[in-house]
């Protein structure tokens, strides 16, 4: 009961704090929160309204730029042959502006005032990790601007600034949680649980990943500070215990986006993956797909090619027998195994063989055994010895990333990060889509989205101009 109610109040903050359609006019011209609304009871709207962007048909719709899944209908099969136009992901943009930025900006405004820093740490983290969301599909983003009552048609800031601003607020996140809060977090927060150093670890594994993404314009540099960002992660305690997701009931309100999905079946099973899990005896197959459909008909571990449309036949999808997709299972947004990995890459790139063995190895255990199905499963050991047991002369940043792709399953965004800043080269059977005739859907990977159709309505002048989908962002030169 006591649980139901919390939902209750959550769905109650977010139908006064979320409008998926409102403009910076509509944003910076009233008030979205309530005034005399409390930042413990703003902090858990925002935190539900955010991370609920996050899997199934949101977040998910990415999963045929990875490859981990493919399109079977509709908007699915678009996403799988690159058809996208100014009304794709939409609603990322504009639910997170009028949503939890907004929020996160009063929370942190009236907890600063009152001396509550827990909130205003938590506020600053998460708001560093929604200008990350934005600014890695659209490159430039509103953000000095945004939220200025004075100004409807703000301007667009650069990406290297926005990254520039996403580092300020972890780092301040992180002195602010370390002191004196006059109001407990654990009466907001509903993700960790008001544990103070499970934000403090989040803060720093956020900041290695955003450091890490600018491996292509500053290798070593990127590398330096992602390390020294993983190592105060792990002096906070971090660990699977501590992972950054959304957990939802399993009610039928409040069911994980995934098993949504899974009643409703727009992505499929790649078939270039699951025929790796299954070549591999990989022990997350079943982790990952169900073998049955939504009907009940048995359908085995099938997957459909990338980009052949839609076909009238049954494939695997992500569903409840699984790790992933039970109605109440968690969905995963920042993770201790996602560091580990992190930590393997940097140490690579500055020749840290030793140190980038170990991390790979401990990463691929940690995710295992974290999602693997069946508890004893005789899959685990073989699999381990084969693709986590490296030494320092055979870690390659082929394996890293590839391992790395396997085990960042439904985290889409921040899988196609990663591929763009490898140019697609891990996995090695990463190919263009193509077409049931056989044709490529394009000349090349896709790697942005395009700015939504309201904002070029509403703040045309502003606006950046965008040559198309396969126009790259800032730190993907």
């Amino acid at each position: 009961m006591k649980n139901n109610i919390k939902i209750f109040l959550l769905v109650f903050v977010i139908l006064i704090n979320v409008s998926c359609n409102k403009s910076f006019e509509e944003i910076n011209s009233s008030k979205n929160n309530p005034e005399n609304a409390t930042v413990n009871v703003l902090l858990s709207g925002a935190l539900y309204a955010q991370l609920d962007n996050f899997g199934g048909r949101r977040e998910g719709f990415m999963g045929p730029f990875t490859q981990h899944f493919a399109g079977y209908y509709t908007s699915g099969v678009n996403m799988d042959q690159y058809v996208l136009d100014n009304s794709s992901f939409s609603f990322l943009f504009t639910s997170l502006y009028s949503g939890p930025l907004n929020s996160y900006k009063d929370i942190i405004a009236k907890a600063t005032k009152e001396g509550s820093w827990h909130y205003v740490g938590a506020a600053k983290v998460m708001t560093a990790l929604a200008l990350g969301t934005l600014t890695d599909v659209y490159g430039k983003i509103p953000w000095k601007e945004a939220f200025d009552p004075n100004n409807v048609f703000p301007a667009y800031d650069d990406q290297e600034f926005i990254y520039s601003e996403i580092q300020r607020l972890l780092l301040e996140a992180i002195s602010d949680l370390g002191k004196t809060s006059f109001r407990s977090l654990a009466d907001g927060d509903f993700i960790l649980k008001g544990n103070v150093n499970a934000w403090k670890a989040s803060a720093n594994l956020l900041a290695a990943r955003y450091a890490n993404h600018l491996s292509k314009i500053d290798p070593i540099g990127s590398a330096t500070k992602a390390l020294a960002f993983v190592d105060a992660a792990k002096a906070a305690g971090i660990s699977s215990a501590t992972d950054l997701k959304m957990k939802y009931e399993g009610t039928s309100e409040l069911s994980n986006r995934w098993y949504i999905l899974y009643t409703d079946a727009a992505l499929v099973a790649s078939k270039h993956f699951i025929d790796s899990l299954i070549s591999q005896n990989d022990p997350r197959l079943n982790s990952y797909w169900s073998d049955v459909s939504f009907e009940g008909i048995f359908i085995g571990f099938k997957g459909k090619a990338n980009g052949t449309g839609a076909i009238p036949e049954n494939f695997s999808v992500v569903g409840p027998n699984g790790w992933y997709g039970k109605p109440n299972s968690d969905h995963m947004v920042a993770t201790y195994f996602e560091l580990l990995f992190i930590e393997a890459e940097a140490a690579f790139r500055l020749g840290n063989l030793p140190r980038a063995a170990a991390a790979h190895n401990a990463a691929v255990k940690e995710q295992i055994q974290l999602v693997a199905n069946t508890p004893g499963d005789s899959r685990i050991a073989p699999y381990l010895a084969t693709y986590g047991n490296e030494s320092s002369s055979t870690i390659t940043i082929g394996k890293i990333m590839t391992e790395k792709w396997k085990a960042m399953f439904t985290m889409e965004e921040e899988t196609w990060t990663d591929l763009r800043r490898h140019n697609f080269a891990y996995p090695s059977w990463l190919s263009i889509p193509k077409t049931l005739a056989g044709t490529p859907v394009a000349s090349e990977f896709i790697r942005r989205i395009l700015y939504p159709q309201d904002e070029l309505d509403k703040n045309p002048g502003k606006v950046p101009k965008v040559s198309g989908i396969f126009e790259r962002l800032w730190w993907d030169k």
